[in-house]
C-alpha cells in the first residue's frame, strides 16, 4: 500500500480532478496507480446471472454476486421478480460503486464495492445494455437499445430522473475525460451521438460509421479517439473526436466484440476482441487523426473472448472468454504481450471492468459474496464442420460450422450453438453419435443474413441432460434444404 500512497500524493500534487486521487483505467501514464490488493475486477455472467469478483493482485476469485437465479431457475416463472440476464457493467470514477445491466429484465442495479451490497435498483426502458456513471459519481446514463433515448438513473436513490433523445437505439454511453461530453453508439443507426452532459442534449452527430449495428465502443484515456465495434459486420469504426469524423474502418473479423485502450511505451494502443478467431487484436495509434497500425493478435486461452479492460498502470489487460467461462491475464510489458494466467469465473461472461481502489484496507471485500455460477467442471466446447456438404456447398469457402458449448445448469445442461457461414433456407441439426445411430439434439436455421445466400445463427439454445450421457467429441453437424 506504500506505493499506492505515493501515487495518491503525486496525483494530489498534480491537481488530478477526479473524485479519487488516481485515475481509473484506462488511464494515461502516471495517472493510474499500480495494481494493488484494493483493486477489483468484475465480470457480468449472463447464464449464471452473477457478477464474478476477482482480486487482480493475486488472481484470486473472491466469489460471485447473485442477481437472481440461474438461467433455468425460477426465472421462467411468471411471478419471478428478481433480475434476469446479467450483462453490462460500469463503475463510478471514485471506484466506490459499480452498476450492472440486466438485458432481459431491463434492470439497473448499483452495488457498493466496499462490501458488494445493493445500493439501488431501478427498472428502465427496453433492452438496457451498457451504462456508465457521470463524473458526479451518482447519475448513470443507460443505453436502452429498444427505444430512441438514453435513460438517466439516480444511482444512489434509484429511479429514472431524466432522458436524452438519441435516435437509433443507443447501445452504450461513454464520457470524455473531463466529464463534459457524452457519446452514444446505436444498433439501428450508423452514427455516434455527441451529447452536452450539462444540457442533456445531443449537440452533434458523427455519421458514416462502418455499419448500422454497433454494440460496444470505447473512448481513449486522452479523449481524442473513439473506436466503435460492429459485431455483425466484423469491423471497427475509428473516430477522431477532435475532428468529429470517422477517419477509417478496421476489418477485424467475425463477431468483433469490445474495444479498449492502453498506453504502452508512451504510445496509445487499441485492442479488439474477435470471438470467431479466439484472439485479441492489437494496434498502435500514436495520433488520433491517423489510422491505427496492426501489430498482431494475442491468442485467447479459451473460446470467444468478449469484454476486456486494462489495469490503471497499463501493465495488464484482462479478457473474459465468454464460452470458456474464464478470464485471461495478459502481460502488456512482455514483447509481444501474452497470457500469463487464466482463472475460472461465472457462466457466459459478457462485460469485464477493472476498478482501482474498490475496497479499503478495513475490508476484505468478500462480504455478500457466494459461489453461484462457479462450477468445478469448465464449459465444454467443440467446433463442428458440416458433414457431407451438398454439391452447392462443397465449392464454397469457408464451409458451414457450428460452435457447440455445453454448460451444467440447474437440473439440466445448456447446449448452445453459434452457426456460421450457413446457407439460407436450410435446416441444420446437431446430433450425438451413439454406436451407429445419430440422435438429434437441436435444429436451427440462419437467423441473421450476412451475404447473398448466407447467414448466421448467433445463439441457439437447447436444454437437456448432456454431461455423462453424450460425448461432445462425437457430435455431428448435418443439413437439409427446407
Amino acid at each position: 500500500m506504500q506505493t499506492r500512497a505515493l501515487y495518491t500524493l503525486l496525483a494530489l500534487s498534480l491537481g488530478v480532478g477526479l473524485a479519487s486521487a488516481w485515475d481509473q483505467a484506462p488511464a494515461l501514464p502516471g495517472r493510474g496507480a499500480p495494481i494493488s490488493g484494493s483493486d477489483r475486477i468484475y465480470t457480468g455472467d449472463q447464464s449464471s446471472n452473477t457478477i464474478t469478483v476477482i482480486k487482480p493482485s493475486s488472481g484470486e476469485i473472491l466469489g460471485t454476486i447473485s442477481l437472481g437465479d440461474l438461467r433455468l431457475g425460477n426465472n421462467l416463472n411468471p411471478q419471478y421478480v428478481k433480475v434476469v440476464g446479467s450483462h453490462g457493467l460500469g463503475f463510478s470514477p471514485d471506484g466506490k460503486l459499480i452498476v450492472s445491466l440486466a438485458v432481459t429484465s431491463n434492470t439497473v442495479t448499483v452495488f457498493r464495492t466496499e462490501d458488494n451490497s445493493v445500493v439501488s435498483q431501478s427498472f428502465v426502458d427496453r433492452n438496457a445494455h451498457e451504462a456508465f456513471f457521470q463524473h458526479d459519481n451518482r447519475h448513470i446514463w443507460v443505453g436502452t437499445r429498444g427505444v430512441d433515448r438514453i435513460d438517466i438513473v439516480d444511482g444512489l436513490k434509484g429511479g429514472v430522473v431524466g432522458y436524452v433523445e438519441s435516435y437509433g437505439g443507443p447501445s452504450k454511453v461513454v464520457f470524455s475525460p473531463d466529464g463534459k461530453t457524452a457519446y452514444a453508439n446505436h444498433i439501428r443507426s450508423p452514427s455516434l451521438s455527441v451529447i452536452d452532459v450539462a444540457q442533456r442534449r445531443v449537440v452533434a452527430n458523427i455519421t458514416g460509421l462502418a455499419a448500422v449495428f454497433s454494440s460496444d465502443m470505447m473512448i481513449s484515456p486522452d479523449g481524442q479517439r473513439l473506436w466503435a465495434a460492429h459485431k455483425m459486420a466484423g469491423k471497427v469504426s475509428v473516430i477522431d473526436l477532435a475532428a468529429q469524423r470517422v477517419i477509417g474502418v478496421l476489418d477485424t473479423g467475425a463477431e468483433t466484440n469490445h474495444a479498449q485502450f492502453a498506453v504502452i511505451n508512451n504510445t496509445m494502443h487499441g485492442f479488439v476482441t474477435v470471438a470467431a478467431t479466439n484472439e485479441t487484436k492489437m494496434y498502435s495509434q500514436p495520433h488520433a487523426s491517423e489510422m491505427p497500425v496492426y501489430l498482431g493478435a494475442i491468442p485467447a486461452s479459451g473460446v470467444e473472448p468478449h469484454g476486456l479492460w486494462p489495469s490503471a498502470d497499463n501493465t495488464r489487460l484482462y479478457v473474459v472468454n465468454e464460452h470458456s467461462d474464464t478470464v485471461d491475464f495478459i502481460d502488456l510489458t512482455a514483447s509481444p504481450p501474452k497470457v500469463v494466467k487464466t482463472v475460472n469465473v461465472g457462466q457466459e461472461g459478457q462485460a469485464l471492468i477493472y476498478v482501482s481502489g474498490a475496497v479499503s484496507s478495513a475490508s476484505n471485500g468478500t462480504q455478500n459474496l457466494g459461489k453461484q455460477g462457479l462450477f468445478d467442471k469448465p464449459a465444454l466446447n467443440k467446433l463442428l464442420t458440416e458433414a457431407k456438404p451438398s454439391n452447392a456447398q462443397s465449392n464454397r469457402s469457408p464451409p458451414p460450422t457450428g460452435l457447440v458449448t455445453v454448460r451444467p445448469e440447474s437440473g439440466l445442461d445448456m447446449l448452445q450453438v453459434i452457426g456460421r457461414n450457413l446457407r439460407l433456407n436450410t435446416t441444420y441439426t446437431v446430433s450425438a453419435k451413439v454406436s451407429n445411430s445419430l440422435i438429434p439434439l437441436v435444429d436451427f436455421n440462419a437467423t441473421a443474413p450476412t451475404g447473398p445466400g448466407c447467414g448466421t445463427a448467433p445463439q441457439v439454445l437447447a436444454f437437456l441432460k448432456f454431461i455423462g450421457v453424450y460425448d461432445i467429441d462425437k457430435l455431428v453437424l448435418t443439413s437439409k434444404a427446407d
